[in-house]
């Protein structure tokens, strides 16, 4: 019935659920992560810092800290820039997607590139006592939100592929337990504060849904899918 309402609009519905959706999810993603940063830089403690750190603490021991190890390694630069250069390869040689591929580097490039700004624009400093040695600052979370744009944009591709339901549901599954996994690997390996993370992955929300509505925008013009994107034929 829905179907059937949706096929007497004059125009495609489902994109425009989908700009909605996003300029939701990024006006929200937003405030979350200017909420976050105008308490940074009045200096405010984040309560909910040190409840999950002590949490994270308790529940430390050797064979999860080589686990939470391994996880952080998938969302290093070295990890994110092979997987990067492998997904353009299959992008462009396999499936001939340019824009796909162009769309692909702003989104992982770009958002490094972000993410350096912010950090030196904060300048927060790293926790102490971590199991791990990191350089620079601390917020946001360069891991948290590159993973989220790599993986992130990664699982958009397969989900706008033509691979089966079922497929599509366990890769995006997959993705977004290791995005998860990844930003509280760095909270248990004492590198971030949780508050570095959740900025990390709001920020990422923003940059990514940016880049996936402008291929989406260029995939329309190309369709003329979108009511504004028709070309209007002379009378």
């Amino acid at each position: 019935m829905l179907r059937e309402m949706a096929d007497k609009l004059p125009f495609p519905i489902l994109p425009v659920l989908y700009i909605l959706s996003g300029l939701l999810l990024s006006y929200y993603s937003l405030e979350v992560f200017f909420e976050l940063s105008e308490n940074l830089m009045e200096e405010e403690r984040f309560r909910f810092d040190q409840v999950i750190i002590q949490y994270v603490s308790n529940i430390r021991n050797d064979s999860i800290t080589e686990v939470m190890k391994f996880i952080t390694f998938l969302g290093s630069i070295t990890i994110l820039t092979i997987l990067l250069v492998g997904s353009l390869v299959w992008l462009i040689v396999k499936r001939k997607n340019y824009w796909e591929a162009i769309f692909y580097i702003i989104a992982v490039a770009g958002g490094g590139l972000i993410n350096l700004g912010l950090k030196h624009w904060f300048g927060r400093v790293r926790p102490e006592n971590s199991l791990i040695i990191e350089q620079g600052f601390s917020y946001p979370s360069g891991h948290s939100m590159g993973s989220l744009i790599y993986y992130g944009f990664l699982g958009y591709l397969i989900v706008r592929s033509q691979h089966g339901r079922w497929l599509k549901f366990i890769f995006s599954t997959v993705f977004i337990a290791l995005i998860i996994l990844i930003g509280f690997s760095r909270i248990y390996l004492g590198v971030h504060y949780p508050s570095d993370v959740l900025a990390g992955f709001s920020a990422g929300t923003v940059w990514l849904l940016l880049c996936i509505g402008g291929l989406e925008s260029i995939k329309a013009y190309k369709k003329r899918t979108l009511p504004f994107f028709k070309r209007k034929h002379p009378q």
